[in-house]
Parts: C-alpha cells; sequence; structure tokens
C-alpha cells in the first residue's frame, strides 16, 4: 500500500512538472504572437531573439511534443513577420539544425535573399521538396541548389529540365552532383551551340569517352587535345 502511495505521488509530481512545462510553452507562444503582430525594430528583434534562443541555448532544447508543436506556430508566423525576421529565422534555423521540415520548406519557397542559405545546404530539403522548387521557382533559387553537395540524379534530371544555361552550366561545375546519362547526352548535345558548356563537360570524371569524342567535331584545338589526351 505504501509502494502504491508513492507510485501515484511520483506521477502526480510528474504530471504537475509536464503542467509546469506546457504553461510555460503557453506563455512563449503568447508572447511571440504578441511580437509577431508589432511593427516596431525593437519588436522584430525581440523576436528573433526568443526564437533563436528556444532553438540553440542549452535551456532552449526541444522535446519532440515541444517542436511539433514550435513547428506549427513558426510556420503561422512565417506568414506575418517581416522579410528580415524571416531571413534571420532562415539561418538559425541553418545552424540549430533542429527538425524542422515544414518550416524549412516555407522559408526555401521564400524570396532568394532568405531562402538561399537552406537551399544551398539544409539537410531538411528532401528531394521532392527540392524538385518542387525546381518546378515553381525562379532561376535564383535553382542557382542556389546546384550549389548543394552531392545532388542525386532525379535533382539534376530537373535543373536540366527547368534551368537556364546559368543555371547548366553551374550544375556541371559542381563535381559533387550526380548527373544522369540522359542528362549528359542532352547538355553534350547543346554544347555544341553553347560553347561555355565545352570545358566544364570534358573536366568531369562522369562523362564518358563515347560524348568526349562526341565533341570533338566542334569544340576549340585545345578542347580536343584534352580529349585525346583525357578520354584516350
Amino acid at each position: 500500500m505504501r509502494r502504491l502511495f508513492e507510485n501515484n505521488g511520483l506521477r502526480s509530481e510528474l504530471l504537475r512538472q509536464r503542467v509546469d512545462e506546457e504553461m510555460q510553452w503557453l506563455q512563449k507562444i503568447i508572447e511571440l504572437l504578441s511580437l509577431a503582430k508589432s511593427r516596431s525594430d525593437a519588436s522584430r528583434a525581440q523576436l528573433v531573439e526568443n526564437i533563436t534562443d528556444l532553438f540553440l541555448s542549452d535551456e532552449g532544447r526541444l522535446s519532440e511534443h515541444e517542436r511539433a508543436l514550435m513547428s506549427e506556430i513558426l510556420s503561422k508566423l512565417i506568414k506575418q513577420v517581416e522579410a528580415d525576421v524571416r531571413k534571420e529565422l532562415a539561418d538559425v534555423l541553418l545552424r540549430s539544425g533542429i527538425d524542422m521540415p515544414e518550416v524549412a520548406k516555407l522559408l526555401a519557397n521564400d524570396s532568394i535573399e532568405i531562402a538561399r542559405p537552406l537551399l544551398e545546404k539544409s539537410d531538411l530539403l528532401k528531394d521532392p521538396d527540392l524538385i518542387e522548387i525546381i518546378k515553381m521557382r525562379t532561376d535564383e533559387h535553382r542557382m542556389a541548389i546546384t550549389m548543394r553537395a552531392d545532388l542525386s540524379e532525379q535533382v539534376s534530371d530537373a535543373l536540366v529540365e527547368y534551368g537556364s544555361e546559368d543555371v547548366l552550366e553551374s550544375l556541371l561545375n559542381n563535381h559533387d552532383t550526380k548527373i544522369s546519362k540522359r542528362a549528359m547526352e542532352y547538355m553534350v548535345t547543346e554544347s555544341r551551340r553553347v560553347d561555355r558548356f565545352q570545358e566544364p563537360l570534358l573536366m568531369r570524371a562522369d562523362l564518358s569517352p563515347e560524348l568526349a569524342y562526341k565533341m570533338y567535331w566542334w569544340v576549340s584545338a585545345a578542347l580536343r587535345k584534352k580529349i585525346i589526351t583525357d578520354f584516350d
């Protein structure tokens, strides 16, 4: 019986702690919402500081429940706050590494000044997210995606399909990307018309000798020499 009372007391104490935590979070959310509604510089600065503290401070390490709640609140806040606050949020999200993919997707679809750091480096953006952005957003967004490490063939294919010549050149110059055979064949064919594709193509380790020698007939004398030397 004594053990039963002790267990009940422990459960009551844990419940009280959980209620206290929930009340603290409610207070934080109310404060964030209040700051988001204000247009003053001081309020915007305080909003960013509060969110940064929640993400990065030792005291602000989020539990799974808190993370989900924070993700929901931030998704709503993003639509209300000024661009400079959204930019700071994108930087904080990238630095913190906190798992909020929905927030990352919203910010990655924002203007390029806000989206760029996430498009270039965030692991929260998966291939379907990147492909959707490639299809729906601007060439500047596509250019930022070409800077990512270890792009998949599916993402590269989308860049080749929707990107400008500038985007394709940037993709070719990123040697960490995987480019499908079909996309490579397309860019080799295009290199007859677009001279600036030629050298980046011939610098790639994944260009086959067959495709390199196909280019032989329209590249410069210096590049012909490179083909003979490197692809023999």
